[in-house]
């Protein structure tokens, strides 16, 4: 069993994100907001969009939403949202879950995986999801979402770590996961999921996968 290569080989190929990443302030300053600190609504911009996100951090939907934006350069606002059960929301904020995107047109949208592809459409000229291999992203995407154990629970703290009822995974799932990742990372002739190309599969899965390496400690021995 390979128990830790997996999880360096993955930790060491997203040097290469970083290193592809274009920095977002050759724009002008963004808006960012905490609504449980300030719940006055702000003056939305006209002319570039506005995330709605998680206020801590961890929420790995609001993260997909945000490498989209970060990876096609999108100067855009950002007001964090306390999703915690009972936090407090400002009024504004039309209800639902985090992430959501407002548009310079004033229109939302929420899931995740739906604003990385309006993203896309809209500002990214689809280099999340290149022509010559768009079948590919998908598939890639698809095959990482059924690693995951279907009995884990896809928390926005912690997702994919413990099942339905609490409890965290048995460590040889975890392990499991950790290797059928890499495998599929391996699959490919690059640093990518799908080879030299960083796509919209990679803001599928690196979210749901970087709190693993850091929780080994809560799985239980099996």
């Amino acid at each position: 069993m390979r128990a830790v290569k997996p999880f360096l080989a993955f930790a060491a190929q997203w040097r290469d994100l970083e290193n592809a990443l274009q920095p977002s302030q050759q724009h002008d300053p963004p808006v960012i907001i905490d609504s449980a600190l300030d719940p006055s609504k702000p003056n939305f911009s006209s002319s570039r969009p506005t995330l709605f996100r998680e206020r801590h951090g961890w929420c790995p939907y609001s993260e997909r939403a945000w490498l989209a934006l970060e990876s096609c350069n999108v100067p855009y606002d950002t007001i964090r949202i306390d999703n915690t059960g009972p936090g407090r929301k400002p009024p504004y904020f039309r209800g639902g879950q985090t992430p959501q995107m407002r548009w310079p047109d004033g229109t939302t949208q929420g899931e995740s995986m739906d604003i990385v592809q309006e993203v896309n459409a809209r500002y990214g000229n689809r280099i999340l999801y290149p022509e010559y291999i768009k079948s590919d992203v998908i598939n890639k995407a698809r095959q990482f979402q059924n690693i995951f154990p279907s009995k884990s629970r896809p928390s926005s703290r912690a997702a994919f770590l413990f099942d339905w009822g609490g409890e965290p995974l048995w460590k040889s799932e975890f392990e499991s996961v950790l290797s059928e990742t890499d495998a599929l990372l391996g699959s490919s002739c690059g640093p990518f999921f799908c080879g030299e190309s960083f796509t919209a599969a990679d803001i599928r899965g690196y979210p749901s996968s970087k709190d693993m390496p850091p929780n080994f400690h809560v799985f239980t021995t099996g």
